[in-house]
């Protein structure tokens, strides 16, 4: 074999070496292989849940559900977090109180409550009951989403441990959530027909995420939990 051809032959290998790593690198950083959930992981499944009892108790007028959810809430750990917003700007202040706040439904719960010296107490239990702490517990924005718009974040989320993302808006118009890995990527997706949704996957190796938030609507004033 000539020198010439034996160059030939190393440089197209190497090329393909190349072409082959670049699109290992692009495959979707999610893993199929379940992962034990981590504290922080279950905290978000459990601020999903007292979300959803949230909206039950306005829903149906019932104060029990409404102090549960603010009890679930304290215990969550949740602490404010500074995301890296990557994209949309934050819509104008609507003027209403945090939904999800334990203090603010605690205040709706007392409402309904009213005559009822049992519920009252129990209400006034939790209120006194401090937040519990954690160091890396959930974190939690609340933001506004202008009509029509889309929010955008970078979030990094550990290797092989559930990546968990929570959205839960103030009703007024349809939200849905997208997340992608550094490749772009779509790993993750909740477009129903409401402003509630949850994502939860596992990436393969430890990268930055791109959460967005695309409102079908007229402005939402939302929270957004992440692990």
């Amino acid at each position: 074999m000539s020198m010439t051809r034996k160059l030939l032959i190393a440089v197209m290998a190497a090329a393909f070496a190349v072409s082959a790593t670049a699109a290992a690198t692009k495959k979707p950083n999610v893993d199929t292989k379940h992962a034990a959930a981590t504290p922080a992981a279950a905290a978000v499944d459990r601020v999903a849940t007292a979300h959803a009892l949230t909206r039950y108790g306005d829903a149906s007028g019932d104060p029990l559900a409404l102090i549960t959810a603010a009890k679930m809430l304290k215990e969550a750990g949740l602490r404010d977090a500074t995301l890296k917003r990557s994209g949309g700007t934050p819509a104008a202040d609507k003027g209403k109180p945090d939904l999800y706040a334990p203090d603010a439904i605690l205040a709706r719960a007392k409402a309904l409550a009213e005559g009822r010296p049992d519920v009252l107490a129990l209400a006034d239990d939790v209120a006194k009951a401090g937040a519990r702490g954690r160091d890396r517990g959930p974190g939690r924005i609340h933001t506004v989403v202008g009509g029509g718009e889309v929010d955008s974040f970078d979030v990094t989320f550990n290797g092989e441990e559930p990546a968990r993302v929570l959205v839960s808006g103030d009703g007024d118009s349809d939200l849905d959530l997208y997340v992608y890995d550094e490749n772009g990527n779509l790993v993750c997706k909740d477009d129903d027909n409401s402003d509630d949704m949850v994502c939860g996957w596992t990436p393969r190796w430890t990268g930055t995420f791109t959460i967005r938030v695309r409102n079908r609507g007229i402005a939402n004033e939302y929270v957004m939990i992440t692990n």
